[in-house]
C-alpha cells in the first residue's frame, strides 16, 4: 500500500473512500454480528497472512528483520488469544451468528490507521516500511489468535446448546 509522491487529489479521495468503506463494514460486522462458519472465521486471517507476506517480500529485509517480524506475529497470536474473550454467539432462526471482540477491533483499527499514516508520511523510508510490516505482522497474529479463540468458543457454544436440547 505504498503511496507515491505527487498523488492527485482524486486519487486521495478514492483511497480515503475505500478506507472509510472498509472501516465502516468492519464496525458494522462487530456491532451486528456475522454468520458463523469456519471458513468465514479464517478468511480474514488468511488474507492478512498473504498481505503480510507480500508486504514483507516487497522491502529488503535482513535476517534480523524477518526474525523480529516472526516474533511480533507470534506475540500477536498470544495477545489475540488473550483479549478476544468478548466473542459472543447467538442463534437467529436456526443460523448461528457471532460478534467479535471489541478489543481486537480497536487494536485492528488503530494499527490500520497507523500503517496508513506511516506509509503516507514516510513512503520511501526503509525503517518506516519496516514499522508498517511489523504492525501488519502483529495485527495478523492478533486476528489469527482471535480466530483460534472464536473457533474454540464456537465448539463450547455447540456443546452448551446441544446439552440444553437434550
Amino acid at each position: 500500500m505504498a503511496v507515491a509522491y505527487g498523488a492527485t487529489a482524486p486519487g486521495w479521495i478514492v483511497l480515503l473512500a475505500v478506507i472509510a468503506i472498509v472501516v465502516t463494514l468492519r464496525l458494522y460486522r462487530v456491532a451486528k454480528g456475522t454468520k458463523y462458519s469456519t471458513a468465514r472465521v479464517y478468511r480474514l486471517p488468511a488474507f492478512y497472512i498473504l498481505f503480510t507476506a507480500v508486504a514483507l517480500a516487497t522491502i529488503l529485509l535482513t535476517l534480523t528483520d524477518v526474525t523480529i517480524a516472526a516474533a511480533v506475529f507470534v506475540a500477536g497470536i498470544i495477545v489475540g488469544l488473550r483479549i478476544s474473550g468478548g466473542v459472543s454467539f447467538s442463534d437467529r432462526r436456526g443460523i448461528v451468528y457471532y460478534k467479535r471482540s471489541p478489543a481486537v477491533m480497536i487494536l485492528w483499527l488503530a494499527s490500520f490507521v497507523g500503517r496508513f499514516a506511516i506509509e503516507v508520511l514516510y513512503p520511501t523510508n526503509h525503517y518506516a516500511l519496516l514499522a508498517v510490516a511489523l504492525l501488519l505482522a502483529g495485527t495478523t497474529g492478533l486476528i489469527l489468535g482471535e480466530a483460534f479463540h472464536i473457533k474454540n468458543s464456537y465448539a463450547d457454544y455447540r456443546k452448551h446448546t446441544d446439552a440444553q436440547e437434550q
